[in-house]
């Protein structure tokens, strides 16, 4: 049993909100930037603020792939964190006891979905990393890592029996319910995989797995993928999703699974441009509901302009461009400028003349180019490359050609330049109701009517109820503010003004949010990217509010045999009449599977737990004491994977 690690006065108003009601406003119909909140919630601290001198981030943008991916490696108690930079490298920050150490590099290259898990059952985590296929000129496999408890990795071969390709996502679950970690990837297909690339296979023990067969295919872009059970038989399910429509797939028998799309979701199923999705049990009636975010994929050209700073921000790829007459005033300020393989060259003037930088090529660049240094427009065709060049009289031009993405801010841009509005991709909650969906954004209060990236769910404000963090597509040419929803005893959702969650760079849209304690101080933080920007790490101030509500925080072990191991863990509280559920790896993450095994349980006003159960994959399950509350408890056999 774990010892109490916070103590607070609880000072309650009669309708169950104290401070922390004054962080939400119940202007539904307005956006942060138009309503109005209270003096009382002016003064009060926000609900996040951005950490200083706990994690040491780099300071420097750079593209992204997925969500940071949440798990004990080491086994100390403390949540470590992996963090993707695509196309550079992956990462592993290690968990001090609420602080993180200087990052270790786990490997470099084109990479993208993240998945930890201990499936060769030898004591040590596991972490697959699926590669990409250099754009379908180099199909690879995916890599095989091992964690030892001194921080050392081992590993990093490719599973050399498994099929090349494009890799994109990464997950894993026990289909059979043997208690073993069995691997669903999925990928862009390749011309030669005409059945496509979303592959099952079985965990066959000692580190080694089967190819089962091809899972069925969403439209288009169809390779992201949440592992989830929609139809509470805890028998793992999932959702396919990403392109023109998405695919729910039963677990069945086995390793069987079958296609439910029409009944799990009926017209539901052609929701499209989905970013991500989140399991959320509003209601707390213990089944998950589901929480979509849309946005359109970054293939075609992008333009902003920020009228009040004057700045002109823009994104190519896989084109010609040409951006004439940019009014600048003074020399051209050029922010955030990222430019990826293999047409990374800038050259500027009627000469062509080439920038050097200084430091890797992979992050974003500032400088200042003057009228004098970048005089004329070069003559005949244009290579790859960013070509920037002075026309004189205070005109700008700017253009060039590349098969990866260009991206950057210019500032002082006085004239106003044509862009082109991002069409409106609403975002959607859909309750569970016997395990087939239905539509309820509207119903509960949720407004957000634009592209978003990515969600997180947790309860941030100890009510007893999970809210969402919802990530903003955002404005190249200006710094983003986020959204926060507060829900309302599983009624309604209302919008926080007084939140925190923001953007500062420049330059960057919506990349992706995790939610997860970090020092295990019962409140809920927040660690999230923006592509071609920076990651951040927010601490949640509520556990220093003294009317905050109740928490548990569950560490998830393995089941008493042995067989079930803490990654499949399952824990349900029961208590004032609502069940709480909450699952070891739960994220919103399109393409990684993280291993969070410190479960947090708001629990608002009430004072005593009911009951408290945790189960595991294989079928075992035990009770456990939830004695005290506002403490860590541990379930299972503590420390073990």
């Amino acid at each position: 049993m774990y010892k109490t690690i916070i103590t607070r006065k609880k000072i309650l108003s009669a309708t169950g909100f104290g401070v922390g009601a004054l962080l939400f406003t119940g202007c539904q119909g307005l956006t942060e930037s138009t309503a109005q909140p209270s003096r009382s919630s002016i003064l009060a601290p926000p609900l996040f603020s951005a950490t200083r001198g706990i994690m040491p981030l780099e300071d420097k943008s750079r593209q992204k792939w997925d969500n940071a991916v949440i798990a004990d490696l080491d086994q100390d108690g403390h949540q470590d964190v992996i963090l993707t930079e695509h196309g550079y490298r992956v990462r592993v920050f290690w968990n001090e006891g609420g602080t993180f150490s200087g990052p270790q590099d786990i490997t470099v290259g084109d990479l993208h979905g993240v998945a930890v898990s201990d499936f060769d059952r030898d004591g040590r985590a596991d972490i697959i990393i699926a590669q990409g296929g250099g754009d379908g000129n180099n199909p690879r496999r995916p890599l095989w890592f091992q964690v030892n408890k001194d921080r050392t990795v081992d590993g990093g071969k490719p599973f050399e029996y498994f099929e090349p390709g494009r890799g994109r996502a990464v997950k894993l679950l026990d289909a059979d319910q043997d208690g073993a970690a069995d691997l669903l990837l999925t990928g862009f297909p390749l011309p030669s995989q005409k059945a496509g690339a979303n592959h099952f296979y079985e965990n066959t023990g000692a580190g080694g797995f089967e190819f089962v067969g091809n899972l069925p295919q969403a439209k288009w872009l169809g390779y992201r993928a949440l592992v989830t059970d929609f139809n509470s038989d805890h028998d793992p399910d999932f959702i396919l999703y990403g392109g023109d429509n998405m695919v729910a797939v039963a677990g069945g028998e086995g390793m069987a699974f079958a296609n439910v799309n029409a009944k799990v979701f009926g017209d539901l199923a052609d929701t499209s441009h989905i970013s991500s999705i989140s399991e959320i049990d509003f209601d707390n009636d213990g089944d998950f509901d589901l929480f979509i975010t849309r946005a359109e994929a970054q293939f075609e050209q992008e333009t902003y302009y920020d009228e009040e700073n004057q700045r002109f921000a823009f994104l190519v790829f896989r084109q010609d461009y040409l951006f004439e007459d940019l009014e600048v005033e003074g020399d051209l300020q050029v922010d955030n400028l990222q430019v990826s393989y293999p047409h990374f060259d800038v050259f500027v003037g009627a000469e062509k003349r080439k920038l050097e930088f200084k430091g890797d090529r992979h992050g974003g660049k500032d400088f200042v180019l003057r009228q004098q240094d970048a005089r004329g427009w070069p003559s005949g065709p244009l290579k790859a490359g960013l070509y920037i060049g002075y026309l004189g009289d205070g005109m700008w031009r700017v253009g060039g050609q590349s098969h990866s993405r260009t991206a950057a801010v210019f500032s002082n841009v006085v004239s106003r330049p044509k862009t082109v509005p991002q069409q409106p991709l609403p975002v959607r909650l859909l309750e569970n109701r016997d395990g087939v969906f239905a539509d309820v954004t509207a119903r509960l209060g949720i407004a957000i009517d634009e592209q978003t990236t990515s969600a997180a769910v947790g309860d941030f404000d100890n009510n007893g109820w999970a809210d969402l963090v919802v990530l903003r597509y955002g404005d190249m040419a200006s710094q983003n503010e986020h959204i926060v929803y507060l829900n309302q005893g599983g009624k309604a959702f209302v919008r926080a003004a007084n939140h925190g969650f923001f953007s500062p760079e420049l330059g960057a849209t919506g990349g992706s949010v995790e939610a997860f304690d970090f020092n295990l101080d019962g409140a809920v933080d927040l660690l999230f990217s923006n592509e071609r920007g920076k990651w951040h790490l927010l601490e949640n101030n509520s556990a220093r509010q003294a009317a905050q509500g109740n928490f548990v925080i569950v560490h998830a072990g393995s089941s008493p045999s042995g067989q079930g191991l803490a990654e499949s863990a399952e824990v349900t509280l029961k208590a004032c009449g609502s069940t709480y559920r909450r699952k070891v790896g739960a994220t919103s993450a399109a393409f990684a599977q993280g291993m969070n095994t410190s479960l947090h349980i708001g629990l608002g006003a009430c004072q005593k737990v009911d009951g408290a159960r945790i189960r595991w994959s294989n079928g075992e399950s035990e009770r456990f004491a939830v004695e005290t509350l506002n403490t860590q408890v541990s379930a299972g056999r503590a420390r073990q994977y």
